[in-house]
């Protein structure tokens, strides 16, 4: 398995007032102080490279949201401000945007990448239990090496339609090159949360799953993975590269509000030789009661 991903994220404090990812706020993130909000950029080019199959594809998704947009259908906010602020945006200001100022009929082939903003819970009490509630969503319109954010829509967890069936994509433990890179990747303890998923799979170690074979593991097949001895007590912090996330996309036909239901996750180590990256999953964790393959 062999293939370069580009991926990104930031992530900064908000309060568990969320009910629906924190309902009575009794239980307690694991991340930092509470919820956390994440940035993610999701790109359909990079997935393609992958081995797996690309079942989501933007450009229509988008051409379809700007469509609604001009016809005052649904309502765009301005990305130039701050991630809490939805101040709403015209019709002259997304042309402008897009450069686009003499007519309405938008290449949006150039549309292959989405940046999410979402709020992050996690909690480890009785099951591995990571909830993701997504704050806004933005289209990335890619113009040679440049990008840029074309509106913000406002997002709630009144979404029923199914976008994408088991999606898949990569979350980089180690710092990697981003097109936006003026966010600062300050606010996760991203290896604090490596280690919070290693030593939980160590504890528990019948609740995690071969990653091709949806099997359970044994307490000897996981250490074996992890390269554990008896005589040797050894755990990969350092070693992953990467979180793989599965998940399921629904998303509101009225208001284009996306929401996520995360189904696994996986530690992935990456190898380096000359002139490529090969890349090993550990193993699986399934959020949900039924395992589904990776691959």
């Amino acid at each position: 398995m062999k293939f370069f991903l580009y991926s990104f994220a930031l992530l900064f404090l908000n309060s568990c007032q969320t009910k629906d990812i924190n309902e009575n706020c009794t239980n307690t993130n694991l991340l930092l102080d509470k919820d956390i909000t994440v940035f993610h950029h999701y790109s359909e080019t990079y997935q393609q490279q992958m081995p797996w199959t690309t079942n989501f594809k933007i450009p229509p998704f988008i051409n379809l949201l700007f469509n609604k947009f001009f016809q005052n259908k649904i309502s765009l906010y301005d990305p130039v401000y701050e991630d809490t602020v939805f101040k709403e945006l015209d019709k002259n200001t997304l042309l402008y945007i897009l450069k686009n100022n003499k007519q309405l009929a938008f290449d949006t082939s150039q549309f292959n990448d989405i940046l999410f903003f979402e709020s992050w819970h996690l909690d480890t009490n009785e099951i591995f239990n990571l909830q993701k509630k997504v704050i806004y969503w933005s289209p990335i319109k890619r113009d040679s090496n440049t990008y840029k954010l074309a509106g913000k829509i406002k997002c709630n967890t009144n979404n029923s339609t199914l976008l994408a069936h088991q999606i898949k994509y990569e979350f980089p433990i180690n710092d990697t090159i981003s097109p936006f890179f003026y966010f600062e990747n300050d606010r996760l303890n991203k290896k604090k949360l490596v280690k919070i998923l290693l030593d939980w799979s160590v504890k528990n170690p019948t609740k995690t799953y071969n990653p091709f074979t949806t099997e359970k593991l044994t307490k000897k097949e996981l250490n074996n993975r992890l390269n554990n001895s008896d005589s040797l007590f050894y755990l990969p912090y350092n070693d992953i590269n990467s979180l793989l996330f599965v998940e399921n996309w629904y998303y509101d036909t009225i208001s284009f509000s996306i929401s996520k239901e995360l189904l696994s996750v996986a530690p992935i180590v990456y190898t380096y030789d000359s002139t490529e990256v090969s890349k090993r999953i550990l193993f699986v964790i399934y959020l949900k009661n039924k395992p589904t393959k990776i691959f």
